[in-house]
């Protein structure tokens, strides 16, 4: 009965303290942006499938910045003939980039610093996002503008 006992607290141990915390917060340069309801993080710096729109960003050193943002441009234009300049604005700072049309998606690939820090931001929604009234929902708390 005693070994029972033990096994039985080690596997509710071991289940308890292996579950994946959940993200609440995604931390884009420091400003925390909560995740909205019904929706799931990956990571504090990527949200999939949320309402059919997915955000990543990763940080990099200005070299690094555009050496990975040409070369991202680059493969998706090889297969893709939408390329269209695109500028959002967030938290107050410009990010300039391209938009691509995949089937009923649309693939944003944006660079430039927030807070000093140079950034990627891969967005993909079936939005098509032309002008600042365009980032309904969750969007809105990225992007303050869009052109």
């Amino acid at each position: 009965m005693k070994n029972i006992f033990t096994l039985v607290l080690l596997l509710s141990t071991l289940s308890f303290y292996g579950q994946d915390k959940k993200v609440s917060f995604l931390n884009l340069v420091g400003n925390n942006i909560q995740v909205p309801s019904g929706c799931e993080a990956q990571s504090e710096y990527e949200m999939q499938a949320c309402d059919g729109t997915s955000i990543k960003w990763d940080y990099y050193t200005d070299d690094m910045l555009s050496a990975v943002f040409d070369a991202t441009i680059s493969a998706f234009a090889e297969s893709n003939s939408s390329k269209t300049e695109v500028t959002f604005t967030s938290f107050g700072e410009q990010l300039k980039g391209y938009k691509f049309k995949m089937g009923t998606t649309y693939q944003y690939f944006l660079k430039g610093k927030i807070k000093d820090q140079a950034l990627m931001i891969n967005l993909g929604t079936p939005k098509d996002i032309s002008k600042t009234d365009d980032l309904d929902g969750f969007l809105s708390l990225f992007f303050d503008e869009a052109s």
